[in-house]
């Protein structure tokens, strides 16, 4: 007697199912990004190589920023905002853009903003650590504060994939939340303390600060590799963790309710 299939069965082919397709997606994406470039992957490291250098020169060498080990400053709160904000904008449109193999193809349609998330984490961890080992060797970071970089890695990849899911899905039916999303971006790019601590910032301010999920997230980098001390750590990182529920709540809401009639406006 031939056994049926158990539910578990059915849930494990599932998900290696979806991996695969993930996995396909992903590796695509790449592939396409650096079909005839001249220098192909190592376009990667150019825009945020660039950033930490331009930001290096005018605000410690020219504006003579006074904070301690800003190399290191950089690299926690610039690189992180780089791959958040421009992993956002890049899948804004994705749903739409990708009408096509949606409506051909039973694709997920989470699997093809996974996919762009790895494809972008990918691109953002290269230059990450190669300026990660580059400050490690000239300003030196507390090896303590090295061991909490998969829960804050962890945290801002959780982070991203639940505005992708959010921003992606309301983008299908207000197609000018990208344009809402770019200039929201401009303004938090200042808002946030990423090229200035926030001990610049004055008191009656700081609420600003409070209420900001990109610098919730960013906080662990800076208190893991800049200024470490375990306890304010451990806060920020409980700080994130809210912030990541909170937005990871809303995301799935509005993903179980629009879902349904996503192929009716895209």
């Amino acid at each position: 007697m031939e056994k049926t299939p158990t539910l578990n069965y059915h849930i494990v082919m599932s998900l290696k199912s979806n991996f695969l397709k993930v996995y396909t997606l992903t590796w695509a994406d790449m592939k396409g990004r650096y079909r005839n470039t001249f220098a192909g992957f190592l376009w990667v490291m150019f825009n945020p190589l660039i950033m930490f250098a331009v930001h290096s020169i005018v605000f410690k060498h020219i504006l003579k920023l006074d904070i301690d080990r800003y190399f290191v400053f950089l690299l926690a709160g610039l690189l992180p905002w780089v791959f958040m904000t421009s992993t956002i904008q890049a899948t804004a449109n994705t749903f739409v853009t990708m009408r096509d193999v949606l409506m051909s193809f039973q694709i997920n349609p989470l699997s093809l903003l996974l996919s762009k998330l790895l494809d972008n984490f990918i691109n953002f961890i290269i230059p990450f650590f190669c300026l990660f080992f580059f400050v490690f060797y000239n300003e030196g970071i507390p090896l303590r504060g090295i061991l909490y970089l998969p829960i804050n890695l962890f945290l801002m990849l959780f982070m991203t994939l639940s505005l992708n899911i959010l921003v992606s899905t309301l983008q299908v039916f207000y197609r000018d939340i990208q344009y809402v999303i770019q200039f929201g971006f401009s303004i938090l790019y200042f808002l946030t303390p990423i090229f200035y601590p926030e001990s610049l910032v004055p008191l009656n301010y700081r609420w600003i600060m409070q209420i900001n999920p990109f610098y919730a997230v960013i906080k662990p980098f800076q208190n893991s590799l800049w200024n470490f001390n375990q306890g304010q750590l451990h806060e920020s990182i409980f700080a994130a963790a809210v912030f990541v529920g909170i937005v990871s709540i809303a995301s799935y809401l509005t993903w179980t309710r629009k879902r349904n009639e996503l192929y009716l406006y895209i």
